[in-house]
């Protein structure tokens, strides 16, 4: 009795509980199972006294172990959009380390590739998030903060952008000479100002603006000035670039 064939030439995707999926062809009866630890992670990057002081590096690695073939696989790899490929020896590991030190939406492409030359496919999307501390201490001539929010693939733009900045203005040694300050936040893109604030903090006293700004494209500036007062302030900004699906 000839045996119906089902899904012929058709890829089957089946999406599994906490993985990225499998994919099967049933003419070539080729598996391709993938799970990557996180599908989203979160770089830091730290100024201390206006000096960068750290960045990190975030790694998501894609096990390939679930993969199978009735003849032989010879090839797990992956290909990024922003320009990188990797590939390994199935018979030497099953598992490929991905690193990320920029901040985007990236599409990865995933394959293996058997002994009859039968490529497997499959994309999934890894979301890399960052967030920028700032601090500044003791300053009469506050620094500008400037950050990129360019993707590291030159794709979608952020979703938005958070900014939580508290500027103090700490009361003198025995208090003889403590003064309210004037200061004013501005945040500047290519095109000028996009968001800005003022506002006078007493003196020992400090004040924190919060805001949020979305799709933010290209370099950006946070400047500070301080208008009226003499008095030195404390400065820590946040800034968190965030991506939605």
């Amino acid at each position: 009795m000839r045996r119906p064939v089902l899904f012929s030439g058709m890829v089957c995707l089946l999406f599994l509980s906490g993985c990225l999926g499998s994919v099967f062809d049933e003419d070539i009866e080729t598996v391709l199972d993938v799970e990557a630890n996180t599908e989203r992670v979160t770089i830091e990057t730290i100024y201390e006294q206006g000096e960068l002081s750290s960045s990190s590096t975030e790694t998501i690695e894609f096990d390939f172990s679930g993969s199978t073939s009735v003849v032989s696989i010879q090839t797990f790899g992956l290909i990024t959009d922003d320009g990188r490929s990797f590939s390994i020896d199935a018979s030497e590991g099953t598992t490929i380390a991905l690193d990320f030190d920029h901040h985007g939406m990236y599409e990865i492409e995933m394959y293996d590739v058997d002994s009859d030359n039968n490529n497997v496919t499959k994309t999934s999307t890894i979301i890399v998030e960052q967030v920028i501390r700032w601090t500044e201490e003791g300053t009469g001539n506050p620094q500008s903060l400037f950050f990129d929010a360019t993707p590291g693939n030159d794709g979608t733009a952020p979703s938005y952008v958070i900014l939580n900045s508290t500027v103090g203005n700490p009361s003198p040694f025995l208090e003889l000479n403590g003064r309210d300050v004037d200061v004013e936040w501005a945040v500047l893109n290519n095109e000028g100002q996009c968001m800005g604030h003022r506002d006078i903090i007493e003196n020992g006293d400090s004040v924190t603006w919060n805001t949020l700004h979305f799709a933010p494209i290209d370099m950006h500036e946070i400047e500070m000035t301080i208008h009226e007062g003499q008095d030195e302030i404390n400065i820590e900004h946040v800034v968190a670039l965030r991506y939605t699906e």
